[in-house]
């Protein structure tokens, strides 16, 4: 759950799940950052970031929890999950097991009991429109098929729909924790 601190700051863990090489690093540093990352580094475990925002009267502490998407790792999803206010559940529009994957993410969400908190869906590298594997039905057929509320297309590279999909699991979790 949310976490309300002394002067009225609230504390959200979200964490990025999916499979290794989607884009969960490079969406987040333009999230946290403003900047695309061109060399790609596997995350080894989990990556934190912090960001602060302001919503309403309401200081919001947000701990990113960028999740390694190799196997090898999986064995700490456990660990990494506890605690989650919000999940963003990525692939990548250009690569078709990636989105396939999405249910073995899901069902881990569900293994862990972290079906109820809120949940978006992120097809990203929309940027990559010759590449594209995925088009919008087929991800909105899954968003319905697991009943997520959200579903964006975005672009870690252009920064497209990024900010638009953060206020979106942020809504989601104020509204949810009633911090309104």
């Amino acid at each position: 759950m949310g976490v309300t601190g002394d002067k009225g700051e609230i504390v959200f863990k979200v964490i990025v799940i999916g499979d290794g090489s989607v884009g969960k690093t490079t969406l987040l540093k333009q999230y946290v950052e403003h900047q695309f990352e061109t060399e790609y580094i596997p995350t080894v475990g989990v990556n934190i970031l912090k960001e602060q925002i302001q919503v309403g009267d309401k200081n919001v502490n947000l701990m990113l929890w960028d999740i390694a998407g190799q196997p090898q790792f999986y064995l700490l999803h456990k660990v990494y999950y506890n605690g989650a206010n919000g999940v963003i559940l990525m692939f990548d529009l250009t690569n078709s097991p990636s989105f396939t994957n999405i249910n073995n993410w899901y069902n881990e969400l569900v293994k862990y009991g972290l079906e109820n908190v809120p949940i978006i869906m992120c097809g990203n590298k929309s940027d990559l429109k010759g590449d594209r594997k995925i088009i919008k039905p087929m991800a909105h057929s899954k968003m319905e098929q697991l009943g997520l509320p959200a579903y964006f297309e975005t672009s870690a590279l252009e920064g497209t729909n990024v900010k638009v999909a953060f206020n979106k699991i942020i809504e989601l979790m104020m509204n949810r924790k009633k911090f309104k």
